[in-house]
């Protein structure tokens, strides 16, 4: 899928609305660039139960902000609020994030420090890695992802692993 994004962007395809901050090829944009990181986050497992940390997010009537983290590689910030639960698969999910974090051109470089500084507010200190030392690289502006986009990747992954 990371593939996809430089053809999106050239100038035989749009190219143009991307330079122009088209939200839409935006978007697209980002939902390429960011799936492997995506999918490395939906491939965690709970350590105490053995299903997809993923599925146990978006199914988790009681918390429902579990699922907010996996908006993060899009480049969504984490909303104020209720944090989502202190647990071992918010470490783990977390933890593939930052990796990703700290190259330029992923969305969630822009805002994984700032949702790593939420969760150890919550969650107590070093839960998660609030230091990641963002590389340059050929990054481009945050531009907010709409909630459509961001569901239909998230259920698009989630359907690939059954």
């Amino acid at each position: 899928m990371s593939d996809l994004a430089p053809e999106l962007i050239s100038n035989a395809n749009c190219g143009a609305d991307f330079r122009a901050q088209n939200p839409t090829v935006l978007q697209a944009y980002d939902g390429f660039v960011s799936y492997g990181v995506l999918y490395n986050a939906g491939c965690q497992k709970d350590p105490s139960s053995g299903n997809y940390c993923f599925a146990n997010a978006i199914t988790n009537t009681s918390s429902a902000t579990d699922s907010y983290p996996y908006f993060l590689p899009l480049g969504v910030a984490l909303p104020g609020g209720q944090p989502p639960s202190c647990n071992a698969c918010l470490q783990s999910t977390m933890a593939t994030f930052s990796s990703a974090a700290s190259n330029a051109t992923q969305p969630v470089s822009a805002n994984y420090k700032e949702a790593a500084e939420q969760i150890n507010e919550a969650c107590g200190p070093n839960f998660v890695n609030e230091n990641v030392m963002v590389m340059s690289g050929a990054g481009r502006a945050q531009a907010t992802a709409g909630p459509w986009s961001i569901l239909l990747v998230l259920v698009v992954m989630f359907w690939s692993w059954l």
